[in-house]
């Protein structure tokens, strides 16, 4: 696993990395994906994946019948700004900068199959292959901001509890962080920064832009990784790098005026009180911040915890 999550603490950032890696790799990601074998696949009504168990998701199992459903979408192929060309055979940067593209895979180097010129997923089998939604042949990077602050009013549970940004998303209503695709030639954090500007601010205001900055003086990278996202195919997969930026005292967001833009249909404070069910790997982003702030880890508490997400706080 490829993870880094950094802190600051005395003045200093401390990098932890091979040991937490271990402790942290069953809250981050699960062995299998599984929203990325999910069908009809998204944004369609009848694209279906070939059906892929769980005992033949990786690649390391011979499965000389596996023929995956061929997809990509018509404004994809179109071959936007934002998008490969439709032949991979043209793509010669894969697993390395390619121009200000960063073909880099956190899960490390990928294979490239010798025939097609097309990456092969990491995480394994998908029953899709092509590109689906994703621009990019191999991994496309987003970057996700996990903006924090100990909620107002504290529940009577056995620790802090931490609330957070989150949206609805425009596309499907999951509840989500505020994050989008990192452009060409941006780095996470300025792409965390941007996207929540547009998505949870709707806002370039040099007055709002400036309260953003002083928010993300001190954020860390906490989660760099591949995500089990639906839009995933065997030669196109989305990774992420989530950003965390917390508010210990409450000064710097008390008088952040939300509003849902670009992709977002809402945006609100949802307390972490309980599990949620959090667009791709998002939860596993979440539980790293509740983990390093040392907030209330609210899924082991059953009592508490629901898939629902009522009770939000609006304000």
């Amino acid at each position: 696993m490829s993870l880094l999550w950094t802190y600051h603490q005395q003045g200093s950032h401390l990098l932890l990395q091979s040991s937490l890696s271990n402790i942290l790799r069953s809250i981050v990601t699960t062995s299998i994906h599984t929203r990325a074998r999910q069908s009809p696949y998204v944004g369609t009504k009848d694209v279906q994946r070939t059906a892929v168990p769980d005992s033949k998701v990786s690649w390391k199992v011979n499965w000389p019948g596996y023929k995956a459903t061929e997809y990509t979408a018509s404004k994809v192929l179109k071959n936007p700004p934002w998008a490969d060309d439709p032949d991979a055979k043209k793509i010669k940067g894969f697993n390395e900068f390619d121009g200000k593209i960063d073909r880099r895979s956190f899960m490390g180097e990928y294979e490239i199959d010798d025939k097609t010129n097309r990456p092969r997923n990491p995480a394994g089998r998908t029953g899709l292959s092509g590109r689906g939604l994703l621009g990019h042949w191999g991994p496309n990077h987003a970057a996700d901001p996990v903006i924090t602050r100990w909620a107002k009013n504290q529940p009577n549970f056995k620790g802090k509890v931490l609330e957070i940004v989150l949206i609805n998303r425009k596309d499907n209503n999951h509840l989500a962080l505020p994050g989008g695709m990192i452009d060409e030639g941006e780095n996470a954090f300025v792409a965390a920064k941007r996207e929540f500007l547009e998505e949870a601010m709707n806002s370039n205001d040099d007055a709002v832009v400036e309260q953003i900055d002083k928010l993300f003086e001190n954020a860390d990278s906490i989660y760099k990784d591949y995500v089990d996202d639906p839009r995933n195919t065997d030669n196109a997969w989305m990774e992420s790098e989530a950003i965390d930026a917390h508010d210990e005292t409450g000064e710097l967001t008390k008088d952040l005026k939300l509003e849902a833009g670009d992709d977002a249909a809402k945006v609100k404070w949802v307390q972490l009180d309980r599990v949620r069910n959090l667009y791709a790997s998002h939860e596993s982003m979440v539980r790293i911040a509740v983990k390093k702030h040392g907030a209330y880890e609210y899924w082991h508490d059953n009592q508490h915890s629901s898939e629902t997400t009522d009770d939000t706080n609006n304000k």
